[in-house]
């Protein structure tokens, strides 16, 4: 629960109309009662550029939908339901001696006029300086309606700070709009972030009594009350079923396109990197408070046409990235490798079930070694290119799919711990914690063997992994003291096997 002193300045913010996008119309006269509002909504963007060879997604496509909704009338609101300033190739890069770390989304959104964000779990992926800044560079509305900051003992919300002045984020927020026959709405807004990504300057309240809080107040004062989530999809349906009279619940987290109703509210996300997006198209009566909404996902693709003025700033994102990557000594657009057939990184495939790129990878760490483990395996979650790559193979392709980089260590460990990761793995599927395999095999659903035979659970085995596996965030029970773990050989300074991506680059050239 928010200390008393913030919801005092809360509800003294809210009582006199925060209406920071209030959209001024000069007729006085009382209107119809029925007012036309419109949400576009994205989640999970990590990449500013069209992805697939350039034909789908872009910030730049989502700048030309909301030119084009303007058109319809103004009262347009644009939502990114959490999940853009990581992970992304650009991210990683270091310009002028600091590290990008989100610095392109947030341009990127501001010129194109995002309006209203909340907190994904990977915003906290930033150290508490890098989010700092973000935020103060940061144009849009965030919602923190369940997360606060803490630092020194001192707990209270997250803030932008310009010009000497610290400006809470606020846990919920009224959009004030009116039309031309002098109609005029509130239209209160929650954020809620689901708790998967614990740092020491964040703390996570319970999402589900801190968005009925928030509803209970916003009723009091609005018209109509609608949660922009990031959450899983089953913490979005039990809350759906907990707010009955919040008609819309704008999600992310999930990377694939949805759409749910519990009751009378829907639940919605659109595919990850804007691939899609959706169009909520809402008629309010302001006497009974009663919403029509018409839910549109719309594709993003080469029927779209790209923005030329967002696509400037996308274009000079991609130039700094280029120049540093050569100044690293990358040769990005070297071509290493030409596949006849796609490797399909898309994470509607990868987090589901093997694909010929994950396939790829894990073979590639097996073959780094002379004497070859008995099996390998990576958590899909580390490859994040969403996309298929296709034709002429660069460099560059093998550095967007895994951004995050990170080094192969070979584990001792006995079969039915391996037994355990495997299946934890499985049960994982549609989340990053699914895991890619190299030599393994699953049997009827059930069992698993490695190079054809049954794991023994008293047998040692030798497993690459990805040393992130062993921090144990996607997979508990896999960390460098659990029991079963028997050796871990990891590669000394200067090794090779120390960067994924170089592994992958090296195993392709040597194939051509």
């Amino acid at each position: 629960m928010k200390n008393l002193q913030f919801l005092l300045f809360l509800y003294l913010l809210i009582a006199t109309a925060c209406n920071s996008l209030k959209v001024n119309v000069n007729d006085p006269s009382n209107g119809d009662n029925s007012i036309d509002i419109t949400f576009l909504q994205i989640n999970d963007v990590y990449e500013i550029a069209p992805l697939e060879g350039g034909k789908k997604g872009g910030m730049a496509r989502v700048a030309t939908v909301k030119k084009q909704l303007l058109q319809e009338h103004p009262n347009l609101l644009t939502v990114l339901s959490g999940d853009f300033l990581n992970p992304s190739v650009i991210g990683t890069l270091k310009y002028k001696n600091q590290k990008i770390k989100g610095a392109q989304m947030i341009d990127v959104m501001n010129h194109l006029g995002v309006d209203l964000v909340t907190f994904g779990n990977h915003e906290f992926d930033l150290k508490e300086s890098e989010l700092q800044a973000r935020l103060n560079e940061s144009n849009a509305i965030w919602l923190g309606t369940n997360v606060l900051y803490q630092n020194k003992e001192k707990i209270h919300a997250f803030y932008h700070d310009q010009k000497e002045e610290q400006k809470y984020i606020q846990d919920m927020w009224i959009w004030e709009v009116s039309d031309a026959d002098g109609t005029k709405a509130k239209i209160g807004f929650f954020g809620t972030t689901i708790n998967s990504n614990p740092k020491d300057y964040v703390i996570y309240e319970d999402f589900k009594a801190e968005a009925i809080r928030a509803y209970q107040f916003l009723a009091q004062y609005t018209d109509l009350v609608i949660g922009v989530t990031h959450l899983g999809i089953e913490e979005d349906l039990e809350l759906a079923a907990l707010l009955p009279n919040v008609p819309l619940l704008m999600g992310g987290h999930d990377h694939t396109n949805m759409i749910h109703k519990v009751g009378n509210v829907r639940v919605t996300k659109a595919d990850a990197n804007a691939k899609t997006a959706y169009i909520h198209r809402i008629k309010l009566n302001t006497k009974t408070k009663k919403a029509v909404i018409d839910s549109e996902l719309k594709a993003l693709d080469e029927t779209v046409a790209l923005d030329p003025e967002l696509s400037k700033v996308v274009d000079k994102w991609n130039k700094i990235a280029n120049d540093i990557f050569k100044e690293e000594g990358f040769d990005i657009n070297e071509v290493i490798a030409e596949l006849a057939e796609p490797l399909d990184g898309r994470e509607a495939s990868i987090r589901y079930k093997q694909t010929n790129l994950g396939h790829l990878i894990t073979q590639t760490m097996s073959a780094a070694y002379e004497k070859q483990p008995d099996c390998s395996i990576l958590n899909s979650g580390s490859i994040r290119i969403d996309d298929q790559i296709s034709g002429e193979i660069t460099q560059f392709d093998i550095i967007r799919a895994m951004p995050f980089g990170g080094g192969i260590v070979k584990v001792t460990m006995k079969g039915d711990l391996l037994r355990q990761v495997l299946d934890a793995g499985m049960n994982s599927k549609g989340k990053g914690a699914y895991l890619q395999w190299n030599k393994i095999q699953q049997v009827d659903g059930k069992g698993w063997k490695i190079n054809g035979k049954n794991i023994a659970d008293d047998q040692n085995y030798k497993v690459a992994l990805n040393d992130f596996l062993l921090l144990g965030l996607d997979i508990e029970i896999l960390k460098e003291d659990s029991p079963g773990i028997v050796q871990i050989e990891k590669p000394v300074e200067g090794d090779i096997k120390n960067d994924i991506r170089l592994l992958v680059i090296d195993y392709l050239k040597k194939q051509k």
